[in-house]
């Protein structure tokens, strides 16, 4: 058996089912977007175990829409194998699944507003305006206004861009968010997402009479191939990633001040979950696979 699905639709349905049949609480929180299907594309929550637990495991998937048919299929497979037996009485888990179904429905990594939402989630009095300073003089390569020639050199190209402006500056440039270019990559969006605005109405809901949350949001499409590592946005020797190492493998947990290709995005859910709710012990990581 295979816990992968072709598309959102089949992943959503054997999701559903699968938490059904365990007896979670379920919620369905429909998105205004177009659908491939005439289907609702919906953000689907499941709560499984005592909804007065002072502990919650949250996992949540598709945050960029297409990787969610991964999360989806890592969490179809706790649904019905790991989750057979009873948990802890003082634990309860949230199941989200696809954070992002317009970008899962139509195999994208963005929203229906072209929002990278691991961009979206600004905090306290941070303004969806601004940009690095070198990414309007990549937008034009990085987003062309019309289709490439036959001979297109975008390898050259590239390589010219590495060259004049050196990776650690491109790397600081391109992924870590932009709200200045609506059409162009790592776009933040001009206001709160619906994906946010549905968390900020709910999650504090689910979450209960929880007062200590761990949070792994999953993802796929970085590093090597059939591996995995650990984002948290922490510094290596701060108290919460020395706890965090006691439960995972150490070598797999990549922190800010990591010498590991890796950037420090704006907007991401990991900050925005741990800024409201401060009055919370709340552990984020986020895998890549």
């Amino acid at each position: 058996m295979t816990y992968f699905s072709p598309d959102y639709f089949t992943a959503r349905s054997r999701w559903r089912s699968a938490a059904g049949r365990l007896g979670c609480r379920l919620e369905s929180h429909e998105i205004e977007a177009t659908s491939p299907t005439d289907q609702a594309l919906t953000i689907d929550v499941a709560i499984y175990g005592n909804p007065l637990a002072h502990k919650t495991m949250v996992i949540s998937s598709g945050l960029h829409g297409v990787e969610g048919l991964l999360g989806s299929a890592v969490q179809l497979a706790l649904l019905e194998q790991h989750f057979t037996t009873a948990i802890s009485s003082d634990l309860a888990v949230v199941m989200i699944h696809i954070l992002n179904p317009f970008g899962c429905a139509w195999y994208r990594r963005w929203n229906e507003d072209n929002i990278d939402l691991n961009r979206n989630f600004l905090v306290g009095d941070e303004g969806y305006d601004g940009t690095p300073p070198a990414y309007p003089l990549l937008d034009s390569f990085l987003n062309p206004q019309s289709p490439p020639d036959r001979f297109e050199p975008f390898l050259l190209k590239s390589l010219g861009l590495i060259k004049q402006y050196g990776m650690s500056t491109l790397k600081n440039t391109l992924p870590v968010g932009q709200y200045e270019f609506p059409q162009g990559l790592f776009f933040g969006g001009k206001d709160r997402s619906q994906t946010q605005i549905i968390l900020t109405n709910h999650l504090r809901r689910w979450l209960g009479l929880s007062q200590q949350v761990f949070h792994l949001d999953l993802h796929s499409g970085l590093g090597k191939w059939g591996d995995y590592q650990l984002f948290a946005e922490l510094m290596s020797d701060s108290p919460r990633c020395q706890l965090l190492a006691k439960y995972f493998d150490r070598d797999k947990i990549v922190t800010i001040d990591s010498k590991a290709s890796v950037y420090q995005p704006r907007g991401s859910l990991g900050n925005w979950c741990k800024a409201v709710f401060p009055d919370l012990t709340y552990d984020f990581l986020l895998a890549e696979f």
